[in-house]
């Protein structure tokens, strides 16, 4: 029963501060497209040799490996700052539904390059300055010079960003995230 009032209440909730979003302006809805290049932070992984300070087996610095070895080589995921290409399309219908096609590359070695296209579809509301994107459908996918590829489907979310709108050009920021879009 608990529960059952709880999930009333929340459900109240929601529906409330949906009914107080504004919808999105007219001058909003249209195709809009974005071109920068620039230093981002990528996710990338790396081969570490770490400390083995548990019970399992490692490799030591001379080459061997076993029980009570002094490191055990991992592969971590850490962000590296890299120069990033990106484009986007935000297409905005007139009630508010929006596609969100986000474009990057980078260098992902030497001699191979990295392709990441981000497709996200969700319905955009307006309130105070601020535009809300919830993302209610996604899907992230990569392809590499070098062969390999992949894809997977986004989460649920919503995306809050400060925005202005003025004659052909489309604005969005938050914090130090800065996208002008133009009109197409």
């Amino acid at each position: 029963m608990k529960n059952l009032a709880i999930l009333t209440v929340l459900t109240a909730i929601a529906a409330t501060s949906v009914l107080h979003a504004e919808a999105i302006p007219a001058s909003a809805a249209g195709v809009w497209t974005q071109f920068s290049s620039g230093k981002e932070l990528v996710l990338v992984p790396r081969i570490k040799l770490q400390p083995n300070v548990g019970v399992s087996y490692g490799t030591s610095l001379g080459g061997t490996a076993g029980y009570g070895s002094s490191t055990r080589t991992t592969i971590v995921t850490e962000p590296v700052q890299m120069q990033v290409s990106r484009s986007m399309t935000l297409e905005v219908e007139q009630d508010g539904r929006f596609k969100w096609r986000i474009v990057k590359r980078h260098a992902e070695t030497e001699s191979c390059s990295m392709t990441t296209t981000q497709m996200k579809q969700g319905r955009l509301t307006h309130e105070g300055g601020k535009a809300s994107f919830a993302v209610e459908d996604g899907t992230e996918s990569f392809v590499s010079s070098c062969g390999r590829e992949g894809s997977s489907q986004l989460a649920r979310t919503s995306e809050q960003y400060v925005v202005q709108l003025s004659g052909g050009r489309l604005v969005l920021q938050s914090g130090a995230t800065r996208w002008t879009f133009l009109r197409s």
